[in-house]
C-alpha cells in the first residue's frame, strides 16, 4: 500500500523539481564560463601576469631577519622535547618501583602458601568398615 502513494508522489516531486534544476538563469554570478573569440585572439587577456605592490615586496634582508628571528621556535620545540623525555622517563621509574612493588607482593604470597602447606595437619586415618545394618 505505502509503494501506490510513494511512487506517484516522488515522480510530481521529481516534476516540480525540475524546473528548478533545468534554468540557468538563477542570478548567481558565474565562476566558470567559456572563453569568447576575442579572448582567444588576445591571450594577453587569459595569461595577464599580477605582480604584488612596491610596498608589499620584501627586502632580501628582511627575510634573512625573519629567518634568523625563528630560530628562537628551534629552542623551544626543543625545551618541548626535553619536557616530553622527562615526563616520560618519570613515568618509566613509577612503572618500575610498581613492578618491583609488584614482584615483592607475589614472592611473599608465594611464601606464605608454601608454610600454609607445611602447616596443614595429616589427614586423618581411613575409619574401619561398619558393620552393615541388620
Amino acid at each position: 500500500m505505502k509503494k501506490i502513494v510513494l511512487i506517484p508522489a516522488a515522480v510530481a516531486l521529481m516534476g516540480v523539481s525540475a524546473d528548478a534544476w533545468a534554468s540557468d538563469d538563477d542570478g548567481t554570478e558565474a565562476t566558470i564560463r567559456l572563453m569568447g573569440t576575442a579572448e582567444a585572439e588576445m591571450p594577453d587577456a587569459v595569461t595577464k601576469q599580477i605582480s604584488l605592490p612596491d610596498h608589499l615586496l620584501l627586502d632580501v634582508n628582511d627575510q634573512i631577519t625573519t629567518v634568523d628571528r625563528a630560530k628562537g621556535h628551534g629552542k623551544a620545540n626543543e625545551r618541548l622535547e626535553n619536557e616530553k623525555r622527562n615526563a616520560g622517563l618519570s613515568k618509566a621509574t613509577a612503572a618500575r618501583e610498581q613492578g618491583a612493588e609488584m614482584s615483592e607482593k607475589a614472592k611473599e604470597a608465594r611464601e606464605n602458601q608454601g608454610r600454609a602447606n607445611d602447616e596443614r595437619p595429616d589427614p586423618p586415618n581411613r575409619p574401619e568398615d561398619p558393620t552393615p545394618p541388620r
